[in-house]
């Protein structure tokens, strides 16, 4: 096995005092792969049968020798040594072996890193009992020279002690009885290679819990023990009342029999947890136990303290509550107190309120009649005016016309060309609004193109005026644009967010946006739904202008009819939105994928008015869920918007999302869209 350049390696055969034959260990098999020669100092002291995990693995080469240069000691044994292992298909040396001596060959491998690991053993095909019988006998044979550190006795039960290592490789149990044996566990998951022939080499360190002691024997030897305490427990239940009347001889034998070695005390302690799974024990031990004036004193005394405990702690805590409650009506009266303060401030005000308003309508009508009187009179005065002129001008016209001899000609009238007036260009009639079918139509068209649901679509309907929906996934910018221009055609804003896009200011001042002339339309018109797209909104520190359009909005210097909808990307230079931002977001991730092509235009959105009639049945439907009061308001009002031929059985699931997702961020917890908006790796 080799895993991060590092290869698992057994020592076969101790060739001289520095020089051992390995081989390589793999999983499955009994005698190893490729053998090799080392002279490894920390390998050779390991004795053979020895795992070793080693690193930076390289072959060294002798450099040539003179012909006086003395031969090693092992030289010519080696040779030899390597033929007779040759002899068997299992040991097949490599030619360092052979060729040690000869000048420039390949002596050995050498390693950076050599770590002894431990080695355990397990029974192949599951033979636990056979493996048992054979430790108890101390007639356990583990083909392994070295001794085992572990020796696995159960499946996931090892015995990390109590065992000694005998002669000729044999292993046996220190204590005969196998009711009470130390066992550990792995708590761990360490890597292993487990060999053929039941070795088991440990590649990575194991960590062993705790040992504790469990009872090894068959189940049938198990059940018999506890049928035979059972017996015993109910036939200590028929020693006779008149027992002190009976023969010595007689009641001793009939004593001992009731009696508990140490060896039965051992025994009943390893199946204690048997016998108290068996329905026969609770009817026997209370019978044994209640004829003990002893016990019976004691389980008295033991009631009444525990009564007092109990009674000492109900108390307390009854206090401690009635403090908590005490405490909790005491800031209620005081905010009683202060609405009671605030409504009679409320009252007085709208008293003054009331009156200002009477002065002022009073004024405002005396203004206007005055006004009108001032017209009525202006005009009056123009009338007479224009009457006078036209009397004077008759009378000029009437005394030109006697000053005209009789006799001259009739001078012939000069035509007068008619002032030409340009006519004004009919201005473009105003977008008409979509009807229910066009808009059902449209919400289907828009559901296929994102790959989101009707009722997620319908949710983006019902909030884009309130908050920002976000689609979150790599086609995500194209959605969003798909669902501004389906609400609002050619007048939707398309905006593109960047790094250098830091201010309200500098969205507005994007010439190819279109996101001043979509302000501008939408307060033109506002019993109609305007759009605007803005995509990829992690690209740019969106926090800086976010918050500022949602604050504007919402107090009426932005168009209320203004809806954003946004797209998070999934690469690229991103920046993390802090909570704070994260608030004002309603993140929706597609759940299939979109298909080709857009929603068509059908007609611009009549701005939804809320009903009340719809929010009732919203909180009807919200009616169990668990939510706060204020988070079931904030839903019902936003389901309520949801257009009318949409279930809110159905779109309900998309906004209780919303409502985990804004509880997450105000309690700090993790989110699985945190990876959009604040884990982003670079």
């Amino acid at each position: 096995m080799s895993a991060s350049g590092k290869t698992v390696y057994r020592v076969r055969k101790l060739v001289a005092h520095d020089v051992a034959i390995i081989a390589e260990v793999r999983d499955g098999e009994a005698l190893g792969g490729k053998v090799r020669e080392t002279r490894d100092s920390r390998i050779t002291l390991g004795g053979t049968d020895s795992f070793w995990l080693v690193g930076g693995e390289k072959e060294q080469k002798l450099v040539p020798q003179k012909e006086d240069a003395p031969v090693p000691a092992f030289a010519s044994g080696i040779p030899s040594m390597a033929s007779r292992l040759r002899a068997s298909s299992v040991f097949e040396l490599p030619k360092v072996v052979n060729d040690n001596a000869g000048p420039g060959k390949l002596e050995a491998v050498s390693f950076t890193t050599a770590t002894r690991l431990n080695v355990g053993y397990s029974p192949q095909a599951g033979g636990f009992e056979e493996l048992l019988s054979s430790l108890s006998q101390g007639t356990l044979h583990i083909p392994l020279e070295a001794p085992v550190s572990a020796i696995e006795v159960r499946p996931g039960q090892w015995l990390r002690s109590g065992f000694d290592a005998l002669p000729a490789g044999r292993y046996g149990l220190r204590q005969q009885a196998l009711r009470s044996v130390a066992t550990a566990s792995l708590e761990n998951r360490p890597d292993t290679i487990r060999l053929a022939n039941g070795l088991v080499v440990f590649v990575s360190q194991p960590k062993w819990s705790e040992p504790r002691n469990t009872d090894l024997r068959s189940e049938e030897e198990i059940l018999q023990s506890v049928e035979r305490w059972i017996s015993r427990s109910k036939a200590a239940l028929s020693l006779p009342g008149d027992a002190g009347s009976l023969e010595p001889a007689e009641l001793l034998r009939l004593l001992v029999d009731r009696a508990i070695s140490e060896e039965e005390r051992a025994d009943l302690a390893s199946i204690a947890g048997r016998l108290s799974k068996r329905s026969e024990l609770a009817d026997v031990l209370p019978e044994i136990l209640g004829r003990d004036p002893t016990f019976r004193d004691r389980l008295a005394g033991f009631e009444e303290s525990e009564k007092a405990r109990l009674r000492a702690e109900l108390e307390e805590q009854l206090r401690r509550e009635t403090e908590v409650e005490s405490a909790r009506l005491a800031a209620l009266r005081i905010e009683v107190a202060d609405a009671e303060t605030k409504l009679a401030s409320f009252s007085h005000r709208e008293a003054l309120l009331r009156s200002e308003t009477e002065k002022h309508e009073e004024m405002l009508r005396s203004r206007i009649a005055s006004a009108a009187e001032g017209i009525r009179n202006e005009s009056s005065r123009e009338t007479a005016a224009i009457r006078d002129e036209v009397a004077r001008l008759r009378d000029d016209m009437a005394h030109i016309a006697t000053a005209v001899p009789a006799a001259a000609e009739p001078v012939a009238p000069v035509p007068v060309a008619a002032a030409q007036t340009e006519e004004p260009i009919p201005a473009a009639p105003p977008p008409r609004f979509a009807s229910d079918e066009q808009r059902q139509k449209t919400l289907n068209e828009l559901a296929v193109a994102t790959g989101l649901t009707h009722s997620e679509v319908a949710a983006i309907v019902a909030t884009a005026t309130d908050v920002v929906p976000v689609l979150l996934g790599p086609d995500s910018a194209a959605a969003a644009v798909d669902i501004a221009t389906a609400f609002a055609g050619d007048d939707a804003a398309i905006v593109f967010c960047d790094p250098t896009k830091i201010s309200l200011t500098d969205l507005v001042n994007d010439e190819h946006s279109g996101f001043r002339e979509a302000i501008e339309k939408a307060k033109e018109r506002p019993e109609a739904l305007f759009a605007a797209a803005i995509c990829s909104i992690t690209s740019g520190p969106c926090e800086y202008w976010l918050p500022q359009i949602i604050a504007m909005r919402r107090v009426g210097r932005l168009p209320r009819n203004l809806a954003l909808v946004a797209s998070a990307g999934v690469d690229g230079l991103r920046v993390p939105i802090p909570d704070s931002t994260l608030r004002h977001l309603f993140p929706l991730k597609p759940s299939k994928a979109p298909r080709p092509g857009s929603a068509k235009f059908e007609g611009l959105w009549p701005m939804t008015n809320l009903d009340q009639e719809r929010v009732r049945e919203a909180v009807e439907v919200l009616a169990g869920r668990e939510l706060e009061g204020s988070a079931m308001q904030a839903v019902a009002r936003a389901l309520a918007r949801t257009p009318s031929w949409m279930q809110l059985s159905d779109a309900v699931l998309v906004f209780l999302r919303q409502a985990k997702w804004l509880a997450a961020i105000a309690a700090g917890h993790e989110h699985e869209y945190d990876e959009y908006f604040i884990d982003i790796e670079a």
